[in-house]
């Protein structure tokens, strides 16, 4: 891996931001990266579910791609995700994120025509790793959006031996066994964990670094249970973690718009969410707020 690699503490799963029509502002990603060094987040992972990849065109990724890396300018690493279900999509945006200088790319398990096997898997995904040109790469494991649920160890397995760049795993899923199982198969390769609201447990575990969206707008939660854990104040870091738990579950209570809604309360306006998912209105916005309020959630935004 690179000097950059393996992360320690926050990957800030990061926003592609939105004008009122829908259309990409790319004007506010700058905004985004100063924010995210400002909050000491130790990396940005672009362009992926929470930068609404698959509701992109193929150069619109290229261009949000291409800002986050501009206006990093090495500050902070950028790790790209180039997932598609069309492997020759995938290696262009890989191609391109690389001539764009980002410091890593990640790839996806197809979730249309689903790989049956880790084979498969490995097989689709080397075309796309080779296009990164050294660059670590990174498998996504999102199960919950792919319905690939073959064994992450065993991938990990296959991939180190087969892929020269591979740097490790994006894991988001909740299987805490399965998660240390992939931790202990090379200790060369990075299990980076994604269910934010759990990262207590996989500290545990043995993660040193996570990959989420509430990491943009309560980056102190997220310090708080890492530095605690640390520490080895254990009731202190559980609290912390139950403050994450409230904030994901008045979130859910309200739907996947207050992803971005939730940035806005944090200084940051990125917009709407791109169509089909369904828009807040102002009634709703403000019951959301009221609730984190009540929650106790004030003084941890932003």
């Amino acid at each position: 891996m690179s000097y950059l690699f393996p992360l320690k503490g926050l990957v800030a799963a990061a926003y592609t931001p939105m004008n009122k029509d829908e259309s990409v502002a790319l004007d506010v990603i700058g905004k985004l990266v100063e924010y995210s060094i400002e909050k000491k987040i130790a990396g940005l992972f672009a362009v992926g579910s929470t930068g609404e990849f698959c509701s992109l065109t193929m150069d619109e990724r290229k261009a949000v791609a291409r800002e986050y890396v501009k206006t990093a300018a090495g500050r902070i690493p950028i790790i790209v995700n180039v997932a598609s279900c069309c492997q020759q999509d995938a290696v262009e945006l890989a191609e391109a994120a690389v001539a764009d200088g980002a410091d890593a790319v990640c790839g996806l398990a197809p979730f249309y025509f689903c790989p049956d096997n880790n084979r498969a898997l490995v097989d689709f995904l080397k075309p796309v790793a080779e296009a990164a040109d050294g660059r670590p790469f990174f498998l996504y494991h999102a199960p919950g959006i792919t319905g690939y649920t073959a064994s992450v160890p065993e991938f990990v397995k296959i991939a180190s031996g087969e892929i020269p760049n591979f740097a490790g795993v994006k894991y988001t899923n909740m299987n805490l066994f399965e998660y240390q199982q992939a931790v202990n198969v090379n200790p060369d390769v990075q299990i980076l964990f994604g269910k934010d609201e759990m990262i207590l447990g996989a500290l545990a575990m043995g993660a040193e670094a996570g990959i989420g969206t509430t990491f943009n707008y309560l980056p102190k939660i997220y310090h708080g249970v890492i530095d605690n854990f640390r520490k080895g104040d254990m009731a202190e870091a559980r609290r912390y973690m139950d403050l994450s738990q409230k904030a994901v579950a008045i979130s859910g209570k309200y739907g996947l718009e207050t992803i971005k809604v939730f940035m806005k309360f944090a200084g940051i306006d990125v917009g709407p969410m791109r169509s089909p998912v369904t828009h807040m209105t102002r009634e709703q916005e403000y019951a959301f707020r009221k609730d984190l309020s009540e929650a106790g959630l004030d003084d941890y935004i932003g």
